[in-house]
């Protein structure tokens, strides 16, 4: 297995991270996915996919933005010494004794959010090298991923749940965590469609079953919607796999 414990201290994290050098399978990067997962029944395993800085960058401006890290009305008896200065919390997240609390602030918020409501408020219609890039990305999602690829080992029941770890969808044009969560939970629930990564403008979401007739129906009218009649070259795409077993769905989440 690529992934080993990530030893740079450049950004800090609220579980553990693992990174490993760029794949150039994506059968390979799935095995070891899939280990990392078998490994820790409790947790569920993030990767990242593109731009690893920009994600970064805007994971961090997300956070801030919508107060993921707020400790307030916390029980914070259970924290590590280090979150402390004079008996008073430090006022910032930076250890893993401290994910409950981002956790919290990410599900409380993902319950205010609905699908619904990235139909009504985001624009995600592709032009036509957005639609260029789509389905690359779709045909060889490896092409996508950065030279390093992270993956975060979230502590949390759902594979969208993780998010809370690396939240993503910063910019207004953005889908953002609590839109991605409701559309990764939405595939989840109605065609076993698991998040398995996030990028700057990407989620990868993989499928072990077969789709049936209905659920086929069901997806290419949500895609097209979400996407726009541009997209129906794309969705072919997507509806060739549709008999497999093992598939990777790559979606862009921004403008």
């Amino acid at each position: 297995m690529k992934f080993k414990p990530l030893s740079s201290k450049d950004f800090e994290y609220l579980c553990d991270v693992y990174e490993a050098e760029k794949y150039d399978s994506q059968a390979e990067l799935l095995k070891d996915w899939r280990t990392l997962g078998e490994m820790y029944p409790d947790s569920k395993i993030l990767i990242t996919l593109d731009n690893l800085g920009q994600a970064q960058y805007t994971s961090m401006h997300s956070t801030s933005s919508h107060d993921l890290d707020d400790a307030e009305g916390y029980d914070l008896s259970s924290l590590d010494a280090i979150c402390f200065e004079n008996g008073e919390h430090v006022g910032y997240l930076s250890t893993k004794s401290e994910f409950f609390i981002r956790l919290g602030n990410f599900e409380r918020r993902c319950k205010e959010t609905s699908l619904e409501q990235i139909f009504q408020e985001k624009n995600l219609l592709l032009n036509d090298e957005s639609l260029s890039e789509l389905i690359s990305a779709q045909e060889n999602w490896i092409s996508i991923l950065d030279d390093s690829v992270y993956a975060f080992r979230a502590i949390a029941n759902t594979a969208e749940d993780s998010l809370a770890a690396f939240p993503n969808g910063y910019f207004s044009s953005d889908l953002d965590p609590f839109e991605n969560h409701a559309l990764c939970r939405h595939l989840r629930e109605n065609y076993a469609y698991s998040l398995i990564g996030i990028g700057a403008s990407y989620l990868a979401l993989n499928r072990e079953t077969t789709l049936n007739p209905a659920q086929t129906s069901g997806l290419t009218e949500l895609l097209l919607k979400l996407y726009g009649e541009k997209a129906t070259s794309w969705i072919e795409l997507v509806m060739s796999k549709k008999d497999e077993s093992q598939h990777v769905l790559v979606l862009r989440y921004t403008e």
